[in-house]
């Protein structure tokens, strides 16, 4: 091969390389900008989904508090006032301003009136609350609209010694 056809071969090859590197870079951060999106609404899930467990458990404690002051003056026991969660739902209202990017709500088809684990009108010792938390995602939103995250919290009401 003569140096002329040679140098010619090598121009024409640089010139066919020119701007493969800009496209290996738009692709890459494609990639890297949906991975981003991808990481900003797992953790805003995960965030919530901990929210909502936060919640739950509060309103169940504030629930248990509500004693029967009868039943604690006639035998002792802890047993919680049947009163339709009266307390875990002004909680749940409380708390619900500070749901942020959604909104909360509690699950009142969970047991007696929403909260009682013991059968409907039998008031027991234990209280379990169910609190849905809805909110949209930050950047898959287009995809899966909203998303309800159900958690649940349990308290149990007991005298001390």
């Amino acid at each position: 091969m003569n140096p002329r056809s040679l140098r010619r071969r090598l121009g024409k090859r640089k010139r066919d390389e020119r701007g493969s590197m800009t496209v290996f870079v738009v692709l890459w951060s494609l990639v890297i900008v949906m991975v981003a999106a991808l990481v900003i609404d797992v953790g805003l899930a995960i965030s919530q989904r901990e929210r909502a467990a936060d919640i739950a458990d509060q309103a169940a404690r504030a629930e248990a508090q509500n004693l029967s002051i009868v039943s604690l003056r006639q035998s002792g026991g802890a047993v919680i006032q049947d009163d339709g969660c009266r307390r875990a739902t002004d909680y749940l209202a409380a708390a619900a301003a500070s749901v942020h990017y959604g909104s909360a709500s509690l699950n009142t088809g969970y047991g007696n009136g929403g909260c009682l684990v013991n059968d409907p009108g039998t008031p027991g010792n234990s209280v379990t609350v169910s609190v849905n938390v809805t909110y949209s995602p930050f950047v898959f939103d287009l995809f899966s609209g909203t998303v309800t995250v159900t958690e649940t919290g349990t308290a149990t009401a007991a005298t001390g010694n």
